[in-house]
């Protein structure tokens, strides 16, 4: 089983600042009984789709064949886009990733994550309490630590430049058959060695499965920097079958011995299927299904960075995180 930490370490802060807080005294909602109309490529019959896909998007997206887009999606589950990002946006936003380290003046509200200063591991260290730390403590604390900073775009204009791209929006929007919007962006520093997981059984969606993950390069990745691994056709296995009430039941809200269930069962469909490493170029960006299998590879040469910028689309209340009741995992 993963420890609660674990996923604490990605998601917990896009939960307080997107979700007021659940009242556990009331019941749980029965979802099955919830109006929704659920994603197109989630019917049998989803590859009759792909013409109306077709003559709805193409003219937005000239410069792509939404056909053959959509049938990736429909088969593996992700598609790999190369021109949503200009170089000068990439290169300015991975040099001011680094430049929080160094700022000599201190973001209100900025949170870097995972710092190791040595003695204590922060989950969430204020950017002013890391600026207050000897500049020598602080080098050594950001080389030492595998850290992160959660909802960037919030608080850096490099990074809510490509949190806004709008063709991305528009290819996830195309992929969804419906406006998606950008929500909760990670800005990694190296490989997260994060275990095997289905975004959707980590996030609260409704229609299930309105979730795509946009992974962003902004350095071109390696072997040894630990890129992120993903095992194409596995999203249409079916959800974890005691999540049956989902969104309310789901890893987030899951007791411990469930919970490790999740795990060993992810675990093993992932066995099922071939793994892919994503050694992308600097701007690439891989998208991927709320259900496709995917983590970060196991090994990370010591002093290699991996930098990244994650940001999940989902329709317009399409998260409902607020409506599920505690207790919480995280």
């Amino acid at each position: 089983m993963l420890p609660e930490s674990f996923f604490s370490r990605f998601k917990s802060k896009f939960f307080r600042l997107h979700q007021p807080a659940s009242n556990s005294d009331c019941p749980p909602i029965q979802w099955s009984k919830q109006a929704s109309t659920p994603m197109w490529f989630e019917s049998n019959t989803a590859a009759n789709h792909l013409a109306d896909l077709e003559r709805r998007w193409q003219p937005q997206l000239k410069h792509d064949n939404v056909r053959d887009l959509a049938r990736k999606w429909l088969t593996d589950g992700y598609i790999i886009v190369d021109d949503c990002y200009t170089a000068e946006q990439i290169e300015k936003f991975a040099t001011e990733v680094d430049d929080a380290w160094c700022s000599t003046r201190a973001i209100k509200g900025l949170q870097i994550s995972d710092v190791n200063d040595g003695n204590t591991m922060h989950v969430h260290l204020q950017h002013s309490d890391l600026l207050a730390m000897p500049e020598a403590e602080r080098q050594a604390a950001k080389t030492r630590s595998n850290w992160r900073i959660g909802e960037f775009h919030l608080y850096n204009d490099s990074a809510l430049d490509i949190f806004q791209n709008r063709r991305t929006q528009l290819i996830c929007s195309m992929l969804m058959d419906r406006e998606a919007l950008p929500h909760f962006s990670l800005t990694f520093s190296k490989g997260s060695r994060q275990a095997l997981h289905q975004d959707t059984c980590v996030f609260h969606v409704w229609p299930r499965n309105a979730l795509i993950g946009v992974w962003i390069a902004l350095e071109d990745i390696v072997l040894e920097s630990g890129p992120l691994v993903y095992f194409p056709g596995s999203h249409h296995e079916p959800l974890f079958p005691e999540f049956d009430n989902y969104p309310q039941t789901q890893r987030r809200t899951a007791p411990p011995d469930q919970a490790a269930r999740y795990d060993t069962y992810v675990a093993n469909l992932g066995a099922k299927y071939p793994k892919q490493q994503f050694l992308a170029k600097k701007g690439q960006a891989l998208l991927w299904h709320g259900m496709l299998i995917h983590g970060g590879a196991d090994f990370v040469t010591p002093n290699t960075t991996r930098k990244s910028f994650v940001i999940h689309y989902l329709p317009n209340g399409g998260n409902v995180g607020h409506r599920v009741v505690g207790p919480f995992n995280w």
